[in-house]
């Protein structure tokens, strides 16, 4: 008996299989043959799980096996088996939802023709401040780099508080809209932001930060065009999101390439950072900073073409021969230099592997990182205001004037138009946790109005009174460096900033030191918990327009130069972060 089973089986077992697997596929053909549609066969799809591309087949794995298999014994011919095949995906497809959603680093949304991709994200930083200031602080006070322009007027005032400080706030709330549209190389970027610096006046609104789209077509040649941050210098490229320390310093924030903000709106064309060893930038702005234009700038002058305005009633200067008295009411504001656009270039050089612009070495190269690279910025017919020592006479360029307060720049107030010519050089390095970069500034700020700004005339329009030197150039630098104690999870990293404000004046210089202990949750930017000590002394010396000696007569007196004390800050931040 069990011969004869042993001597059958090998006979009939295929056959056996066949007869057993017709009604079975029989069944399948008659199911996925009453499709009536005819689209192109795939085979699958590579799709995208927890950060690794994966190839699905369209149809079952174990079906197409079977079926390649009964066209192998001929129970179904090759045209039957493409036929089954397509019909199969056919089906797949539309059965499938015409879109899929998913969370990877972000809420993500997406259409099965990758015709359209969005990708949403958000990121606090919730900070704690603990901050000591010596008595410069109640007296002088900070008024030529940092003045508070309050008021319509946009009045000048001295930043002086107590000696120490206390306070919790939303250093930074942000949200990210991104993707693609048509095809993933045309590419979409907005940003929102809601947040309030820790001295703000006021409370912080939901504002437009980056707006723009970038068409990736030609690798060389990469075309970015809205509102943006500029493509300058590293340190301003980097995103507030992967620093290694709370803020970027000061002098980070002067030297940007309009001078007023990091952000402008313009086109930029590229090439791909990804793919070319030397990346090149070059962006044509309007040069007055976010969300804003040059028409948004005048001047303010009487109807009588040469006469000055000033205020919104009567004329506050002395009146030059042939100049009416009282015609500012008729609110004559004179646009001129709206011709103007801001130039930005800017070099970077791979010369080993990609250390990227993401401050620290989180990724814990094993090989070394490093570049070096360089950028100028030209921005001309800048209006920083009425050039005279008057406080709070021009409604002009406010918007203009408070960016250039906010910047650190508040000593290029009141110098008329300026042309700004701005250069930097930057470097970085990165190997197994440890990172080291710097960068180096200069610019040069040229007065339309040459010879020693005028701060005084008399009623024929003369010059009674000069400042006491031009304004100068402005120069800086920093270097920081870091080491991750822990790989990917604890850093600790330091700084020093130095900042010359004015190359003409003496004992007005700026110097920063801090440090930060950073410690990663998961591994990343993404989660983590930030504490940094910084160290900051300002000089008070040099003359600023509208804020030193000699005042206007009846203008009284300020304590801005008779106290040449430096300031002095002690800061320590606990920033907490999560991006999600």
């Amino acid at each position: 008996m069990n011969t004869q089973r042993r001597s059958v089986c090998p006979q009939s077992g295929p056959v056996g299989l066949g007869i057993s697997l017709f009604p079975l596929m029989l069944a399948l053909m008659l199911i996925v043959g009453s499709s009536t549609a005819a689209l192109a066969a795939e085979s699958g799809k590579l799709l995208e799980k927890d950060g690794k591309y994966v190839f699905v087949e369209s149809m079952d794995p174990s079906m197409r096996l079977l079926l390649e298999r009964s066209v192998k014994t001929g129970l179904i011919t090759q045209d039957e088996y493409n036929k089954v095949v397509q019909d199969s995906e056919e089906r797949t497809q539309l059965l499938a939802p015409s879109f899929k959603g998913w969370y990877d680093r972000g809420f993500n949304l997406s259409f099965n023709d990758n015709a359209f991709f969005l990708k949403i994200r958000f990121r606090s930083q919730l900070r704690f401040t603990e901050r000591i200031r010596n008595d410069a602080w109640r007296n002088p006070g900070e008024a030529k780099n940092f003045p508070e322009l309050l008021g319509v007027f946009g009045d000048y005032r001295a930043n002086r508080s107590e000696n120490q400080a206390t306070s919790f706030n939303v250093r930074r709330l942000r949200f990210y809209f991104m993707g693609h549209l048509f095809d993933p190389d045309f590419k979409y970027y907005i940003q929102f932001r809601s947040e309030t610096a820790e001295n703000a006046q006021t409370p912080g609104a939901l504002a437009l930060l980056d707006m723009n789209f970038t068409s990736t077509h030609f690798k060389w040649a990469n075309v970015q065009l809205g509102q943006y941050k500029v493509y300058f210098n590293r340190s301003q490229i980097n995103s507030t999101a992967s620093m290694q320390f709370a803020d970027r310093s000061l002098v980070q924030d002067a030297f940007t390439a309009s001078g007023l903000d990091r952000r402008d709106i313009g086109i930029t064309i590229m090439n791909d950072e990804e793919l070319f060893p030397i990346n090149y930038y070059f962006g044509v702005f309007n040069g007055s900073g976010p969300s804003f234009n040059r028409l948004g700038t005048f001047a303010s002058e009487e109807p009588t073409v040469g006469c000055p305005g000033g205020q919104t009633g009567g004329n506050p200067f002395p009146s030059p021969a042939g100049c009416p008295v009282n015609q500012r009411n008729l609110n004559a504001n004179v646009r001129f230099d709206v011709d103007r656009l801001m130039y930005v270039a800017r070099l970077n050089f791979n010369l080993l592997g990609r250390p990227g612009y993401g401050e620290g070495d989180l990724a814990y190269s094993e090989r070394p990182q490093l570049a070096v690279g360089g950028g100028f910025a030209y921005n001309p017919g800048v209006n920083t205001s009425t050039d005279n020592a008057y406080v709070g006479i021009d409604l002009a360029n406010l918007n203009i004037r408070r960016q250039l307060a906010a910047f650190g720049n508040g000593r290029q107030l009141g110098l008329g138009i300026v042309d700004y010519s701005t250069w930097a050089v930057d470097g970085v390095f990165k190997y197994r946790g440890f990172a080291l970069q710097g960068e180096f500034f200069y610019k040069n700020v040229n007065r339309h109005d040459k010879g020693l700004p005028c701060v005084a005339t008399n009623a024929g329009g003369v010059c009674t009174a000069s400042a006491p030197q031009n304004f100068g150039n402005a120069t800086g630098f920093y270097v920081q460096s870091g080491y991750y104690l822990i790989p990917r999870t604890l850093e600790l990293a330091g700084r020093f900033s130095y900042w010359d404000p004015d190359t003409h004046s003496s004992n007005d210089l700026i110097r920063q030191t801090d440090a930060s202990l950073n410690w990663f949750l998961n591994g990343t930017y993404d989660h983590q918990i930030m504490l940094t000590y910084s160290n900051t002394q300002f000089g008070t010396g040099g003359y600023a327009i509208g804020r030193s000696a000699p005042l206007p007569a009846g203008s009284g007196t300020v304590p801005l130069d008779v106290t040449k004390g430096t300031l002095i800050e002690h800061a320590i931040r606990v920033q907490y972060q999560i991006f999600f």
